[in-house]
């Protein structure tokens, strides 16, 4: 037997606020079922059901008049099926991150718990390396796309000049990959700056140094200017390249 609610009973058992009830009824997505000779709202079970599809919808950046649209839809239930078996996964890989920043946080727990009367200067480096990284990985996504289109449209010239058979088409295309892709090395590197392991310092490498070191995908080999110890010293993004992120 389906039970009824008011819609105070409503928005407590949805976790939201009586005023945000009264407002899906009045755009349209949430019709109460019943009302009282004194005009009071009566909402069943089934109601209840839609209004935690919506305030789910909502969560996911819906806007009413989309949520509006979903459910005059004839496949609203397949569709409204496919968002939560998403949403499932992308919560799973989400709880798998948050296990994995954990433990490695415990790891570091112990190695500092292992490691007493040592300078802790290395812990300000793991927090910046951590605040540093969602930049680091834009940086890094933004010069690969950049770098595949460049070759691309350089490939694209040479095999247009060989379809169209006008050769000067290639010598085009290969007078103008060699500023350009160095053009953006340049650029990216720019945007990049290191740590040296050694003091602590960060530090911008010549081009020179910088091209010809040798690196991890998150280290590079070269020669601090602080303390002229040469290492392995970490990637980071500028500091203006994080606030720009942040805006």
């Amino acid at each position: 037997m389906s039970r009824s609610y008011t819609t105070g009973d409503l928005a407590k058992l949805a976790g939201i606020s009586v005023r945000t009830v009264q407002y899906y009824d009045k755009r349209g997505i949430l019709s109460p079922s019943d009302l009282t000779e004194g005009g009071r709202r009566i909402y069943v079970d089934s109601d209840l059901e839609q209004l935690r599809m919506i305030c789910f919808l909502r969560e996911l950046d819906f806007s009413i008049e989309q949520i509006k649209r979903l459910f005059a839809e004839e496949n609203a239930r397949q569709v409204l099926e496919l968002l939560l078996v998403e949403h499932i996964k992308e919560t799973k890989r989400e709880l798998a991150e948050r296990k994995a920043k954990l433990d490695t946080t415990v790891n570091l727990l112990d190695r500092v718990k292992n490691q007493t009367g040592q300078s802790l200067e290395f812990l300000s480096d793991i927090s910046l390396t951590m605040k540093n990284q969602l930049a680091w990985k834009k940086l890094q996504w933004k010069m690969g796309i950049s770098i595949f289109l460049a070759i691309v449209s350089y490939v694209g010239l040479i095999l247009l000049s060989s379809y169209l058979q006008k050769f000067w088409l290639a010598y085009v295309a290969m007078g103008l990959f060699l500023p350009g892709f160095s053009w953006l090395v340049i650029y990216f590197r720019k945007q990049f700056i290191y740590l040296c392991p050694h003091c602590h310092q960060k530090f911008e490498p010549s081009f020179n140094e910088f091209a010809l070191a040798g690196h991890t995908p998150r280290t590079r080999k070269l020669t601090c200017p602080h303390c002229h110890q040469k290492s392995y010293c970490l990637e980071l993004a500028k500091e203006d390249t994080v606030s720009r992120d942040k805006h």
